[in-house]
Order: structure tokens, then C-alpha cells, then sequence
């Protein structure tokens, strides 16, 4: 027979599980990106590789984080995050990777309805998420407005419309860091109440 010591800890254990941040590292990487993205648009980011090295890392952080939700029962948290962790990387060959000199820069004729779509799609995220949780919510439009900015930018090369597109990555950035945080210091209180009822 296990012990009462033994059995608080399994208990806690299994609350350890339950209570996993993953959420909030889709969240801040889905920020790092927006940002670099809206940075990269308006030409103060002129370093490929270096936006290559954070699409690669935050793209794979969502993806895997969703295929965590999908493990944990959290159908909308699997379709969102994984969908838009290989968006970030599909954008490389598309947006980033030519200008290194890698590649060939596509078509505008293909990429624009390519962004467009991605923006169609977050955009129908957002609006499905807006009831539930309406920071979540405007997160993923923001993000829709940010794709279809992107794919303007490509198509009409203006300044002005490169600085909007900027403002569009800062702000999607800021709301989807502080989302993060949020969820960080949500389950930091939820574990220590744990902790505390475990210890009574």
C-alpha cells in the first residue's frame, strides 16, 4: 500500500501534467514572429537569416505545442496553433529565404492569394475564438489583418503601407506576448494553490 506521503506526490504529479504551460509558448513564439514579420516588411530587419532562425523556432514551437493540445483534448488550441506554426514556416520559402539568395523569389500572381488565404484563415480563427475569449480573439484577427497587409505590401510596394504593416506586426506582437504572460502567471497561481492545498 502506498504511503500518504507517496500519495501526495503522485497526486501532485498529476496535477504537475494537467497544469503544463504550453499554451503560453504558442502565444509568445506566434508574438516573436508577428513582430519580425512587420519589422522585416518595412525594411528595418534586413538580416534573412536571423528571421529564418526565429520563423524556424517559433513556427516549430506552435506546431508542436498544437499537437500537445490535440493530446490534452483541446480540439480549437490543436487547429489554431499548429495551423499557424506551419504558416510561419511556409512563409520562409516564400518571404524570407530568396532574400538571402536562396531560392527563387515566387510570383507576386502566386504569393498574394497565398498570404490572402492565410489571412482568410486567421481571420475565420478569430472569429471563432472571439465569443470564448476575446483577447484570443483579436489576437488571431490581428493577425489576419497583419497576413493580408503582407500580401498588399507585396503587391503594391508603398512606404506608407510598409509602415502600416510594421504597426500591424508590433501591435499583433504585443497583444500575443502579453497573452503569454498572462497564461504564465495564470498557472504559476494555480500550481502554488496546488502546492499549498497538497501541503495541508
Amino acid at each position: 500500500m502506498m504511503t500518504q506521503t507517496q500519495t501526495q506526490k503522485t497526486h501532485i504529479s498529476g496535477l504537475d501534467r494537467l497544469t503544463v504551460p504550453q499554451s503560453p509558448s504558442g502565444f509568445l513564439t506566434l508574438g516573436m514572429c508577428a513582430v519580425l514579420l512587420g519589422l522585416q516588411q518595412a525594411g528595418w530587419m534586413d538580416f534573412p537569416y536571423l528571421v529564418s532562425a526565429v520563423f524556424l523556432y517559433g513556427g516549430s514551437c506552435q506546431a508542436l505545442t498544437g499537437l500537445n493540445e490535440w493530446r490534452r483534448g483541446n480540439a480549437f488550441g490543436a487547429v489554431s496553433l499548429t495551423s499557424c506554426g506551419l504558416m510561419w514556416l511556409s512563409l520562409l520559402p516564400v518571404l524570407i529565404l530568396p532574400q538571402a539568395g536562396l531560392g527563387k523569389v515566387p510570383e507576386i500572381s502566386a504569393s498574394a492569394p497565398y498570404l490572402l488565404m492565410w489571412g482568410m484563415f486567421c481571420l475565420i480563427l478569430g472569429y471563432g475564438s472571439f465569443s470564448s475569449h476575446k483577447l484570443t480573439g483579436i489576437i488571431f484577427m490581428a493577425t489576419s489583418l497583419l497576413i493580408v497587409l503582407t500580401a498588399a505590401n507585396l503587391a503594391w510596394p508603398h512606404p506608407q503601407l510598409s509602415q502600416l504593416t510594421c504597426a500591424a506586426g508590433l501591435a499583433c506582437g504585443a497583444l500575443s506576448v502579453f497573452r503569454g504572460l498572462a497564461l504564465i502567471r495564470k498557472y504559476a497561481r494555480e500550481k502554488s494553490a496546488q502546492h499549498y492545498q497538497a501541503a495541508r
